[in-house]
């Protein structure tokens, strides 16, 4: 929405329904059916071109190389932690798994020295190579259909439970501040030139397909019926008879477009 006033209230006001959620709560299952929803997650699931690519290019990055390795380094370290939290409980086992904690610390620092080198010597050439192994076993792991069944099953377990409404996880300055960036963002990008080139193309293939089709095959296609039609035609007719009649200019309306009926000579003849 471009920036303005008013479209500055539309959007904070939208943003605070949003916030607010709805009045009477309701579960996911009455807003989607299960099929829509497995076909998505298929969908999603399934598109591992676009996401091999993705995720090859992001590895290129150095600065990404360095993340990972702190993500496996921590991991690790955590793993480490945990493990020997429950020994220290076990007589004897606390010892022993000290040593191996020392052991793999020292493994793990001799591990960073070398990514440390890499990224001098080789721009993380290394690491770009480890990051991408990582990356195809991501995909083959979306691609195993238990991942889907796994989804599913989260799905199954949470479709029948109310949702939350929004305001008793998020606070309403965190949504307000996220739709005006939304804005921002969409206030600077319609103004661009491969938006307008998008919708010159949408109305483009728009007309392709229904340029010569009658406007009454058009209304069938799009699903809305004369009954339609006339249903709304009489409710905006309501409603604007209402407010010309209140700012007092229907009567006189009327009596113009009735007048040449009334003063006709046939008229006349017909009330002598």
């Amino acid at each position: 929405m471009p920036g303005s006033t008013t479209a500055d209230n539309v959007v904070r006001r939208a943003a605070q329904i949003v916030h607010a959620g709805p009045e009477t709560p309701f579960v996911p299952s009455e807003a989607i059916a299960r099929e829509h929803v497995e076909a998505i997650v298929n969908e999603v699931l399934g598109a591992s071109r676009l996401a091999h690519r993705t995720l090859d290019e992001l590895a290129e990055s150095p600065l990404v190389a360095a993340a990972a390795s702190r993500f496996v380094s921590r991991l690790v370290g955590e793993v480490l932690a945990a493990n020997k939290a429950v020994a220290d409980k076990i007589p004897g086992m606390g010892s022993l798994v000290s040593f191996g904690t020392s052991a793999a610390s020292k493994v793990k620092g001799a591990a960073d020295k070398q990514f440390e080198g890499l990224i001098g010597a080789t721009a993380g050439r290394g690491t770009t190579f480890a990051v991408k192994r990582l990356n195809k076993v991501i995909l083959e792991t979306l691609a195993d259909p238990a991942t889907q069944a796994a989804v599913m099953e989260v799905w199954d377990l949470h479709a029948d439970r109310p949702l939350p409404p929004p305001h008793t996880f998020v606070d309403e300055a965190d949504v307000l501040r996220f739709a005006g960036v939304l804005q921002a963002a969409a206030a600077s990008a319609a103004p661009t030139e491969p938006v307008a080139v998008l919708v010159d193309a949408l109305i483009d293939g728009f007309f392709t397909v229904y340029a010569e089709y009658p406007l009454t095959i058009l209304l069938e296609e799009l699903a809305i019926t004369r009954d339609d039609l006339v249903a709304d035609a009489q409710s905006f007719a309501s409603t604007a008879l209402r407010a010309v009649h209140a700012d007092g200019q229907l009567e006189p309306v009327v009596r113009a477009r009735l007048a040449p009926f009334y003063s006709s000579p046939a008229v006349k003849a017909l009330l002598g």
